[in-house]
């Protein structure tokens, strides 16, 4: 009854149940420490936001004796971003209860750090249209500006739009959840607005496109503040698997839309895995029994049909010029087949086949202790696909040719071979 088998293994609810608790570990601490890393640089990034807006407290400071708190509220900010760096140094790497209570006080930090940092944004703007509004009136009498000279009323009219259209651009423009991209047109608009001399123009070009921008960035920054912490959540979850795993990360924009679809690929990258980690550790499970059994892995090799399955063979040594062919495939089925060894593609003969037929035979009880120890290890027949018995038909020679070759083979040779093979020896000698 040994002729090709072919079969589908899997796991004892207990053995899956302890190699998904293993996988849940691994994926917590890798999500910790790309949290932690994702805040951690989130919170020196704010820390680094204002530097510019520190140059315009000092010299408004020097100027009018008032920043609107903002040296205070800055160092408020710094007194939250300073303690995180040695609770970092001081995590544990390797253990996840360590990694996790680090990553809750980084994040409890960056929401704090977020908040201070809105109001110091709000503080800065201000503070800078205070400052431009002092350099306009030469408070300073050692402070040269351009503007000393007396201006009209018209120009007094046109300076006071262009403060408060500044104001509310600055303002936005300081908002660290804003992307690059309207950042960018802020700070073109700003420039363009300062420009302007004509009232009627800069009015018109304050509806046109100074409104639409303001409240394009408003939007953004509804949606961002409705859907943040969930997005940031789900994305470093995403960047984790992604590195676990050896898969490339997309980048996703904060938004409802990247939320769905950051659900539906982290769901796709754990149920691929969980198969492939189930399949692998059924792989290593036979290979642990073929060499407790006395197997040795000779050879081996990987084939990708057309149709896209992919097929992984190693080879074992079994008798004299034979050897056991395991075949994995991505469906996770498991064939094994014994057959003759030669270097080169041919049909046994006769003689060959009787040996083979032999040997099957043998395997046969070997196949039942095969099966009975995977099953100490938690690996179980799923389904059996075909068991079939010793035959000439399936009498084959392995051409070691189409594999990778660790050791040395043992060419198969019947009894009649073996005796040619020995007198020439013996003609040698003499």
């Amino acid at each position: 009854m040994s002729g090709p088998k072919s079969s589908r293994y899997t796991l004892t609810p207990e053995q899956r149940r302890i190699l998904a608790e293993q996988r849940a570990i691994e994926r917590r601490k890798s999500v910790a420490l790309e949290s932690i890393k994702r805040n951690n640089k989130r919170l020196l990034q704010i820390g680094s936001m204002f530097t510019s807006a520190k140059d315009v407290s000092g010299e408004l400071l020097s100027r009018c004796g008032n920043d609107g708190g903002f040296a205070s509220k800055l160092l408020e900010l710094e007194n939250v971003i300073a303690p995180i760096a040695p609770i970092i140094s001081k995590t544990n790497n390797d253990d996840v209860i360590s990694l996790e209570s680090t990553s809750k006080e980084v994040a409890a930090s960056l929401i704090k750090a977020e908040k201070i940092a809105s109001e110091l944004s709000a503080i800065s703007a201000k503070n800078e249209i205070a400052l431009h509004a002092s350099l306009r009136a030469d408070i300073d009498k050692g402070f040269s500006t351009s503007f000393a000279d007396i201006q009209t009323l018209s120009q007094t009219t046109i300076s006071e739009i262009k403060s408060k259209i500044r104001s509310q651009l600055i303002e936005m423009k300081n908002n660290q959840n804003l992307p690059k991209e309207l950042v960018g047109e802020l700070d073109a608009t700003l420039s363009k607005v300062d420009s302007i001399d004509n009232e009627a123009f800069l009015k018109n070009y304050s509806s046109v496109t100074v409104s639409p921008l303001i409240k394009r960035c408003r939007q953004y920054l509804n949606e961002y503040e409705a859907c943040h912490e969930e997005f940031e959540k789900l994305y470093a979850e995403y960047i984790a698997l992604c590195d676990l795993y050896y898969y490339v990360a997309q980048e996703y924009p904060c938004c409802n839309a990247s939320i769905e679809a950051l659900k539906t690929e982290i769901k796709r990258i754990k149920d691929t895995v969980d198969a492939d980690d189930e399949q692998a550790y059924i792989s290593d499970c036979l290979d642990e029994v073929m060499e407790e059994m006395g197997y040795t892995v000779i050879g081996s090799r990987e084939v990708t049909k057309k149709n896209g399955k992919r097929l992984r063979n190693e080879l074992y040594t079994y008798g004299e010029g034979t050897a056991v062919n395991v075949t994995y495939s991505s469906d996770g089925k498991i064939a094994m087949e014994l057959g003759g060894i030669d270097a080169t593609d041919r049909l046994p003969d006769s003689h060959e086949t009787a040996v083979l037929c032999e040997s099957m035979e043998n395997f046969c009880e070997d196949f039942k202790e095969i099966e009975k120890r995977l099953l100490a290890k938690g690996v179980v027949l799923a389904d059996r696909i075909s068991l079939l018995p010793p035959s000439a038909e399936y009498a084959q020679i392995i051409n070691t040719a189409d594999y990778r070759m660790t050791e040395k083979a043992e060419t198969l040779q019947t009894k009649k071979q073996r005796r040619t093979a020995t007198k020439r020896k013996a003609l040698r000698k003499e």
